[in-house]
C-alpha cells in the first residue's frame, strides 16, 4: 500500500507541478505577446506621428515658398516700374510695405523655429527689403516733389540693385526649400 499512496502523491504532485508550470509558461507567453502588441502599437503610432510631422513640415515649406514668391514679386524691378508709373504716394507705399511685412514676419518666424538653416539668409533678404523700401520711397518723394528721377538717380539705382539682390536671394532660398522638401519626402 505504501507504493499506491506514494504513486498517488507523486502523480498528484506531478499534476500540480505540471499545471503550475503550464500556468507560468502561459503567463510568460501572454506577457511576451502583450509586450509585442505594445511595441507594435508604439511603432505604428510613431510612424503615424512621423507622417504627420512630415506633412506639417512640407506644408510649412509650401507656406515659405508662397511668401518668398510674394516678396520677390513685391520687390521686383517690375514692381518699381508699376508703382512708380502709378504715381503711388509715400503713405500708400508704406501701407503696401507694412502689408508685405506681415508675410515677412511669418517667414522669419517659420524659419527661426522650424528651418533654422534658412534663417540667416531670410534675415539678409529682410535687410534687402528694407533697402529697397527706403530707396524706392525716396524715388516716390522726389517724384512727388517734381524732382528729376532717372537711371542716374542714386536712390533709383539702389532700389534696382536691391530688387536684383532680392530676386537672387528668393531664387536661392526656393532652391534650398526644394532640397528640404526632397529630404522630408525621402525621410522614412
Amino acid at each position: 500500500m505504501d507504493t499506491a499512496i506514494l504513486s498517488s502523491i507523486v502523480a498528484g504532485s506531478a499534476a500540480l507541478l505540471g499545471g503550475a508550470l503550464t500556468a507560468v509558461i502561459q503567463m510568460q507567453t501572454q506577457r511576451s505577446n502583450h509586450r509585442f502588441q505594445i511595441e507594435q502599437e508604439t511603432l505604428k503610432r510613431n510612424g503615424e506621428l512621423r507622417e504627420k510631422e512630415k506633412a506639417l513640415a512640407l506644408e510649412r515649406l509650401a507656406t515659405v515658398h508662397r511668401q518668398l514668391t510674394a516678396i520677390g514679386r513685391e520687390f521686383s524691378q517690375d514692381s518699381i516700374d508699376i508703382n512708380w508709373r502709378a504715381e503711388m504716394g509715400e503713405y500708400e507705399y508704406d501701407q503696401r510695405y507694412l502689408s508685405i511685412r506681415k508675410e515677412t514676419d511669418e517667414l522669419r518666424m517659420i524659419c527661426g523655429l522650424y528651418e533654422p538653416s534658412l534663417y540667416d539668409d531670410v534675415e539678409m533678404l529682410h535687410g534687402e527689403m528694407n533697402l529697397f523700401w527706403g530707396n524706392f520711397k525716396n524715388v516716390l518723394y522726389l517724384t512727388a516733389h517734381e524732382k528729376r528721377v532717372d537711371h542716374t538717380t542714386p536712390c533709383l539705382d539702389r532700389a534696382h540693385s536691391a530688387a536684383m539682390e532680392i530676386s537672387r536671394q528668393t531664387s536661392a532660398l526656393k532652391a534650398r526649400l526644394a532640397e528640404r522638401a526632397r529630404h522630408y519626402r525621402s525621410a522614412g
